[in-house]
């Protein structure tokens, strides 16, 4: 049975509400034949948990996979493909460069949080020119995009140092953080923001 033969299976299996069987002909072909397809597919049940477990890490790994073999995906996943690959226990300098990728091409189609992720890589890698370019096109509706940009002011990477801009910044993150931390759980860069703005003697709870 040819690759095209078993999507055709899968998607009507999917349509009778048999996921179970679904997922595995949508595996077997994703596997067998690199069916991008396929593998968004796959990507998607395991980004809703639909069948299998809900596997964020896995459903990132296919989604890029899906992207690589020119699948029809929606942008935003790209930014779950980037973020598997940034967050492996065991990353290596491949796996930062294939996240950077990711994160670029979210970008490119428009995706505004790529910036983001972009920003927070080029720190780490200490490549402040860069991470203040992508810094400075960011959403605005997430703290990691203003913690980062914090950072670089109240350190003087790649800018003049300027602890005003750097308590702007910082208090941002938190005004976002809180936003969604009664839902959400407290966001790591909202708790570093917290963090730094006690540090600086600043009351973070009333920054709204």
């Amino acid at each position: 049975m040819n690759n095209s033969e078993l999507c055709e299976m899968a998607k009507k299996q999917e349509n009778r509400g048999d996921i179970e069987k679904a997922y595995q002909l949508y595996l077997e072909a994703a596997i067998a034949e690199d069916d991008g397809e396929a593998m968004y597919a796959l990507a998607q049940m395991y980004f809703e948990g639909d069948y299998v477990h809900q596997d964020y890490d896995k459903a990132g790994r296919y989604f890029g996979m899906a992207y690589d073999h020119k699948a029809d995906i929606q942008p935003w996943t790209l930014i779950m493909a980037g973020g598997y690959w940034e967050q492996r226990d065991d990353r290596s300098d491949e796996d930062v460069l294939i996240a950077i990728k990711y994160y670029q091409a979210a970008v490119d189609l428009g995706v505004g949080f790529g910036h983001e992720c972009l920003g927070k890589i080029y720190i780490e890698l200490g490549e402040y020119d860069k991470a203040y370019e992508h810094l400075s096109q960011m959403e605005g509706r997430n703290p990691c995009g203003f913690y980062y940009m914090g950072k670089l002011y109240d350190e003087g990477l790649g800018v003049e140092q300027d602890m005003e801009k750097a308590i702007y910044n910082y208090k941002k993150a938190v005004e976002c953080g809180l936003k969604h931390e009664a839902e959400y759980g407290e966001d790591d860069d909202t708790a570093k923001a917290k963090r730094r703005l006690s540090e600086l003697n600043i009351d973070w709870k009333n920054v709204q």
